[in-house]
């Protein structure tokens, strides 16, 4: 019997073991119903039967193995599946064990029934494995990006609703400052406690641009005419101002007038010249560039002297969760010296949002180099003009 008329004709025993199954891989499975449980396994063994009956081209086969068939304007079963089982308490682990056992109780019972296999069931069971591939590959992203935008949203209302209360510590120690009834040891105090309050604040909106960004299309800029050169002589001139033991060069050329979103590039800037000062040697100087190419962009770069990063690092520069996870276990362990490393993965969301585009070099014999190219107009579809 051919695969797939054999998985029409012995379905309720098929749906019977991932029911079976399912019972045993999750604590409060006792809570769900039989349809629960078989939830939309029907209509996916219904889907590879029908497919097993259609006509494949080689390369759509290798395609569906690897996950990449073709893509429909409704879910899939299996995408429905993931949301289901997501919404159940599932792990990602577990999702995928229900692709595994239900493969497997197939071609088990399959076996059992031929007595001799032909060139056309060898061809059934290939093509049966590709199917159930894509139906796994499908419920495994759409249950991953679904995880991923709940946790991006828990963070972004937990770094909303921080902006409140320390707001207020934040305007109360201010007030302190000015009270001239306190003891000079006092309004040091609520000084320190507005710079940290301060501080605090940028993380929250670090943490805010980077959960948001993952949640829609970026990060959202508001742009308008502005002088580029006079917001990098300002920049350049606080950091001066912080870091008075640092060399800090900046050379500019050409027409600077560009429509940006200038408090977002303005943090931009800031943050690659506060990584330079980070991460390059105390005793080199940062060198930052910008100048005009060919009348429609703008080029900048940012050079410092220092440890060179691998290249095995680079790949993950701009992404902090991986950066994070590749980390050796005795460094994940979070200190005073250790951040989290918002700072690129948001300049870079803040450079895509205009149109442009950020690279990174590091050698021995020209130290790490950030090379940000920016249409003049900062064209890109997160762009609004005001």
């Amino acid at each position: 019997m051919r695969l797939s008329k054999f998985i029409l004709t012995n379905l309720e025993a098929i749906l019977q073991e991932w029911e079976d199954f399912a019972k045993t891989i999750h604590a409060t499975i006792h809570r769900m119903t039989a349809r629960e449980l078989r939830d939309h396994a029907e209509a996916m063994l219904k889907a590879v039967a029908a497919d097993l009956d259609t006509d494949q081209a080689r390369q759509e086969g290798i395609d569906k193995s690897q996950g990449l068939a073709p893509q429909v304007p409704e879910d899939t079963a299996a995408e429905i599946h993931a949301v289901d089982r997501l919404s159940s308490g599932f792990t990602i682990e577990q999702l995928a064990s229900e692709y595994r056992a239900l493969r497997a109780s197939v071609l088990r019972l399959w076996q059992d029934d031929i007595k001799t296999i032909t060139a056309g069931e060898i061809k059934d069971m290939v093509r049966f494995n590709e199917a159930i591939d894509q139906s796994l590959a499908e419920s495994v992203a759409r249950y991953s990006a679904m995880h991923r935008d709940s946790q991006n949203l828990f963070l972004a209302i937990l770094g909303h609703d921080v902006r409140s209360p320390l707001g207020a510590i934040s305007v109360g120690a201010q007030m302190l400052t000015g009270n001239a009834n306190l003891t000079p040891n006092a309004v040091k105090t609520a000084s320190l406690i507005v710079d940290s309050s301060n501080r605090v604040a940028e993380i929250v909106s670090d943490l805010l641009d980077f959960s948001t960004s993952h949640l829609g299309d970026g990060i959202p800029v508001a742009t308008s005419s502005m002088d580029f050169s006079s917001v990098c002589t300002t920049i350049v001139e606080e950091m001066r101002l912080f870091h008075p033991d640092r060399s800090i060069k900046l050379e500019i050329a050409g027409d600077m007038e560009v429509i940006w979103d200038r408090s977002r590039i303005s943090q931009a800037f800031g943050n690659l010249i506060a990584n330079a000062i980070d991460h390059g040697s105390p005793e080199e100087p940062i060198v930052v560039t910008v100048r005009e190419h060919n009348d429609d962009e703008i080029i900048w770069t940012i050079q410092n002297a220092g440890e060179v990063i691998s290249s095995a690092q680079l790949r993950t520069i701009f992404d902090p969760a991986k950066r994070f996870a590749l980390r050796p276990a005795s460094e994940r362990k979070l200190s005073d010296k250790i951040n989290l490393g918002l700072g690129l993965y948001i300049t870079r969301e803040i450079i895509v949002a205009h149109g442009g585009r950020i690279e990174i070099t590091s050698t021995k014999e020209d130290g790490t180099t950030f090379t940000i190219r920016l249409p003049r107009t900062g064209n890109s579809k997160n762009a609004s003009k005001r």
